[in-house]
């Protein structure tokens, strides 16, 4: 059975997560007892495998004629998302002070200003943001609308139509026709989640990035997020009808079983909301950016396009009954009619690094598949363990906006904000360069540019 690792000898390897990785193997075996038609047909393990439960990240595993959705976990739909501004990194840096001062406001002290109709909210789980966006607008709704209304080009959506009723939401989705207020859209997200301000730090492939518009020196924003506590909500959905069967690591579903078309609606519906999530929060930086600057840097009309837009937790129909699992992994595919220098694929380095936008290449052994960032090298119980002196050093050089201010808050409050961003410290990933090296080598993708973080934005 084909399994293959991608990593150069310069990316450390968990020599537990392979172990982990190749367990799925046997998903095979136990699959061939149910039915002789059906079972495990590849294995590829990206350069930022690292280890994770219930399945490593950085997994791509092809089955078929069945499904694990365990295998993809509870953050589903989390992906990558990229906006260019039109904005060059020169004319910014002098406002970086006031930029941080209305992120702070517009992510963590209520100033976000999105209200959604119930009908609106429903049109996001069933059909995305092209289905958000085209949903009746009451009059006078504004704040954040002014922005989301003005995305008319949307990168192709990855996930179908939700067919099927909404369980478990009418709660959230409220009256159809009148605004409200949630507490969930627009929210970060914990972990390694982030919203980055970056600038085009080089140019790569200069046919590709100018075919992207992408330009040397230009401000652009990166969005990393899941779907929320949604994840949770519509993951249980997702992983109900699976059966554990003997000797499989993970439950097993049949294509056939009657819960199939349920478990999609709600992987479907996770993963629209989790993109227009992420949609928000750019729209959100374009919003305190467009407060930050002085008149005339950027304009009210300014068009805010997104280049790319992709999930990595999220299982794909691959053709005559086969099915693409990627946890942690993010598709690459390569050169084609829509994408003729390959899919736009998104490696965010730690934070401090670099991070680089690359073209997919659609490396059959991969399974058309690419890292999802540098990969962690620390556990997060490990990374903890360092002193909050040199979590304090580390941070000192980079610009991270958190819902605490750590250059003024008060001793007790700046322990506890420093003791969770320890988790994420730069120390505790992977380099990307070789990561980077790694995916241009072997043919995962090619680089196209990369960018430098200005100032990133966190929860705790």
């Amino acid at each position: 059975m084909p399994a293959h690792l991608f990593a150069s000898p310069e990316v450390p390897v968990e020599r537990a997560a392979v172990r982990d990785a190749l367990r799925l193997l046997d998903l095979h075996a136990a699959a061939q007892k149910l039915d002789p038609a059906l079972g495990v047909e590849a294995l590829a393990l990206t350069p930022d495998l690292h280890r994770a439960s219930p399945a490593p990240v950085g997994t791509a595993l092809r089955t078929r004629g069945v499904l694990t959705p365990h295998l993809i976990g509870n953050d589903l739909g989390c992906g990558m998302r990229l906006h260019l501004t039109g904005l060059r990194a020169d004319d910014l840096r002098p406002h970086l002070d006031v930029l941080e001062r209305e992120l702070r406001a517009v992510f963590f002290q209520g100033q976000r200003a999105l209200s959604l109709t119930g009908r609106q909210r429903e049109a996001l789980l069933r059909g995305g943001v092209p289905d958000l966006l085209a949903a009746p607008r009451p009059a006078g709704q504004r704040g954040l609308w002014d922005l989301l209304g003005a995305q008319a080009h949307q990168p192709d959506p990855h996930a179908p139509f939700v067919r099927g009723p909404l369980h478990g939401v009418r709660d959230w989705l409220g009256d159809r026709d009148r605004a409200s207020f949630d507490t969930q859209l627009g929210s970060v997200g914990g972990g390694n989640h982030f919203v980055e301000v970056q600038e085009v730090a080089a140019v790569l492939d200069r046919h590709a990035a100018y075919a992207w518009g992408v330009r040397p020196g230009e401000v652009v924003v990166m969005v990393h997020s899941g779907s929320l506590g949604f994840g949770h909500l519509f993951g249980a959905q997702l992983r109900a009808p699976a059966r554990a069967a003997p000797g499989a690591p993970l439950p097993l579903l049949p294509a056939d079983h009657p819960g199939v078309p349920g478990v999609l609606d709600a992987l479907h519906a996770a993963a629209h909301l989790a993109s227009g999530n992420r949609l928000m929060l750019a729209c959100m930086v374009r919003a305190a950016l467009g407060r930050a600057l002085p008149p005339g840097l950027l304009a009210q009309d300014q068009p805010f396009p997104a280049l790319a837009d992709a999930p990595h937790n999220f299982i794909w129909p691959g053709g005559d009954g086969d099915w693409v699992h990627r946890k942690g992994a993010t598709p690459a595919a390569g050169p084609s009619v829509r994408h003729p220098h390959g899919e736009p694929v998104l490696i965010p380095g730690s934070m401090g690094d670099l991070s680089y936008l690359l073209a997919g290449q659609g490396h059959p052994l991969a399974l058309g598949s690419a890292s999802h960032g540098a990969g962690r090298r620390q556990p997060r119980g490990a990374a903890m363990r360092q002193s909050d002196a040199e979590a304090l050093r580390a941070l000192e050089a980079l610009r991270v906006v958190t819902p605490t201010d750590l250059r003024t808050a008060r001793s007790e409050i700046r322990a506890r904000a420093l003791s969770a961003l320890k988790q994420e410290a730069p120390g505790a990933y992977k380099a990307v360069t070789p990561i980077i090296d790694t995916h241009a080598r072997a043919g995962l993708a090619r680089p196209v540019a990369a960018l430098r973080p200005l100032l990133t934005v966190k929860s705790l």
